[in-house]
Order: structure tokens, then C-alpha cells, then sequence
């Protein structure tokens, strides 16, 4: 909620207003949205109604309803730090709901004409140039900017090292994931981030030994797939700790999905579906990595009547991906699913395909 001091409501708008509130508290955001539009109907040139609106339809994944609620709170001519944060949002629905980087861009730039020590703005308004644009040099002026106003900023340190990957600039990539790790010894990302940029560097994949915070975590997991690294060669190895041996026995294709809402089974029975952010996919992939619409998984018959599923990496009019499809540790356009292959569409986010010899022999 913004803080914009005193609410301007009475009465059963002020009354409707908490409810919205509430339920958005719960993630009840269907009944928040409704609750907000009681609100307007009686007091349309409330802003913090519009921008509170905009949040719960953020929640829900209709980004483009969203920004309109965004636009109509940034129309009603909020306080500037009510502005700096209804712009904020706005950029990051367009970057991480729509895909839209440049506007996304545009709304961060908005922010920082208010307030250039946002340092949250310009963390995102980096993502949108490294991740969405593929602009590393750019990418990198904005990380700057962040560690100019909090030296302690994992994350950008992270981010920074990444775009210097992405530059060829290992060596100093590698000094960027050390200050990652100095900060946050427990990152998982920027460690496999330092072991590839160490490999592709030439460099012994040890820690200098002005980094304590390295000793004793080992590089004997498998890799994880980082932001920016494309063109990795490293295979996966895919865990399954796992309740799928009943899915195998029943001679089933399904996918292991594993995303930041923990790990799933899906299983394949239809000639196609739509794989991605977007909640009105097929599959979901709950991850602000995937891209909105991120591939295309399609049945594919066979010469002796069996069939198996093809990825291909975008959307149905063939517009690609932000991250592309690797799979077993190599970046694919499109690719025949053999059972254990790993699909990587982003760090932390994957799936595995499987399906059992007795269905392919049944055929």
C-alpha cells in the first residue's frame, strides 16, 4: 500500500477500500479487484484505489489491465513518491509480465527522474537491458549505479558479474561473483556463475584466498543454469527424488516442472501445449526468468506408430524466447524430447521429460 498519510475516503469507499486491502493481504486477489472497484464507482479520482487495483490484477497476470490501472493513479497526479513507486511497478509489469523492455525502460527512467538514488529501479532497469535486450555494457552502467548507492547489494555484484560474462570479461566477472559471495556466502547462483566463468576463463576454479567465504563449498553439484549464460556447454543431471514410479509403471510422458513453486508432474496426453510465465499457458512456469510465452511442446507420431513431444523454443507466431531452450546443457531452437532430457528455460525453472520403454514397446 502506498504511504500517502491520511486516507481521503469515508464512509462505504473507505469501508470497501479495507476490504480490498484485506483480501489482497490474503492473496484473495479476484475479491480485492472487486472490492477496489465498488471503491471507484464512488470515488474515481482516488488514485491509491487505481494503483492498489493495478497491484491485484499484477497478481493475477493481466498485465495489460494492470498498466491501465497504473496509468489512470499516474493520470490523477500523485505525490512524487506515490509517482515513484506507481512507475516503478508499471516498468516492472511491463518487464517481467509483458516482456516489454524497452517501455519497461522508459517507466524505470520515469522513476529515476524523480529519484536518481532508487536503487531498486535501477537494479530492474539493468535486467531489462542484460536479460531482455541483451546490452551488457548498458546492463552494467545501471549495476554501477545500484553498488554506488549500496556497496552491499548481492544481487548486483551477481548481475554485474553476469554482464561482464556476457563481454568476455571473465576475469573480472570472477571478481564481481566474489564480492557476490563475500556478501552472501549461501548464493547458489553466483557460485555456479563464478565456476563457468572460471572454466570459460582458463582460470583455476579455486577461490582466492582473500575469500573465505568459499571454503568448503565444493563444486560437485550439478550446474545451474545463470542468467545471461547462453551458451553453456555443461550437461544437467536431472534429480528425481521422486514419486513419479507410478507415472512410469502406467506407461505415462510426463514432464517434472521445477520452479519457485517447488516441483510438479505433468502429465502429456495432448498434440500440443503452450509452455511459459503467462497464466493462461498450458504449463505454467511460476518464475519471473521464463518468458512470458517460452516454448511450444507439440506430440510428434513416429514410423512404427509411437509417438513422443518436440519443444520448440517461443511462442505460436515464432517469436523466441528471452533465454532460449537448453537442453542437457546445450542451447536448442527445437529439439525431439528423449526420456531424461533437462529443459533449462531460466535459473531455477526446468523441466524433465520422461516416459517409460513399456509405453514405446506397447506401440
Amino acid at each position: 500500500m502506498l504511504d500517502t498519510g491520511q486516507l481521503q475516503l469515508t464512509g462505504d469507499a473507505l469501508v470497501w477500500f479495507r476490504q480490498g486491502l484485506a483480501a489482497a493481504a490474503t492473496e484473495a486477489y479476484e475479491r480485492a479487484v472487486a472490492q477496489y472497484d465498488r471503491v471507484i464507482d464512488l470515488r474515481p479520482d482516488f488514485y491509491e484505489v487505481w494503483y492498489e487495483r493495478g497491484l491485484a490484477l499484477e497478481k493475477r497476470g493481466f498485465y495489460i489491465e494492470a498498466i491501465a490501472s497504473f496509468d489512470r493513479a499516474l493520470s490523477l497526479r500523485p505525490k512524487s513518491d506515490a509517482s515513484v513507486q506507481i512507475w516503478y511497478d508499471r516498468g516492472n509489469a511491463l518487464q517481467y509480465g509483458l516482456g516489454s523492455y524497452q517501455a519497461a525502460i522508459d517507466s524505470y527512467d520515469r522513476v529515476l527522474q524523480i529519484n536518481a538514488s532508487h536503487e531498486q529501479t535501477w537494479q530492474d532497469r539493468g535486467n531489462a537491458l542484460l536479460y531482455g535486450l541483451s546490452l551488457p555494457a548498458e546492463a552494467m552502467t545501471s549495476y554501477d549505479r545500484v553498488l554506488h548507492i549500496n556497496p552491499d547489494s548481492y544481487l548486483a555484484w551477481r548481475n554485474r558479474g553476469n554482464a561482464l560474462v556476457e563481454l568476455r570479461r571473465y576475469t573480472e566477472a570472477i571478481a564481481s561473483y566474489d564480492h557476490a559471495l563475500i556478501l552472501k556466502p549461501d548464493d547458489e547462483v553466483s557460485r555456479q556463475a563464478r565456476q563457468l566463468a572460471s572454466g570459460r576463463s582458463g582460470l583455476s576454479q579455486r577461490p582466492p584466498t582473500t575469500n573465505p567465504a568459499w571454503y568448503g563449498a565444493g563444486f560437485s553439484d550439478p550446474p545451474t543454469f545463470v542468467e545471461g549464460d547462453l551458451d553453456s556447454r555443461d550437461s544437467f543431471t536431472s534429480q528425481i527424488d521422486t514419486d513419479d514410479g507410478a507415472l512410469r509403471a502406467q506407461g505415462n510422458h510426463f514432464l517434472v516442472i521445477e520452479d519457485d513453486r517447488g516441483r510438479r508432474e505433468v502429465i502429456l496426453e495432448y498434440d500440443q501445449y503452450r509452455v511459459g510465465r503467462d497464466p493462461k499457458s498450458d504449463i505454467c512456469l511460476h518464475s519471473q526468468f521464463a518468458s512470458r510465452h517460452h516454448a511450444i511442446v507439440t506430440k510428434v507420431f513416429q514410423g512404427n506408430g509411437s509417438y513422443t513431444y518436440q519443444i520448440t523454443d517461443g511462442d505460436l507466431d515464432g517469436k523466441a524466447s528471452t533465454n532460449g531452450l537448453l537442453i542437457n546443457g546445450q542451447k536448442y531452437r527445437t529439439w525431439t524430447l528423449k526420456s531424461e532430457d533437462v529443459i533449462v528455460f531460466g535459473p531455477k525453472v526446468r523441466a524433465t521429460y520422461h516416459f517409460s520403454v513399456r509405453e514405446a514397446d506397447d506401440q
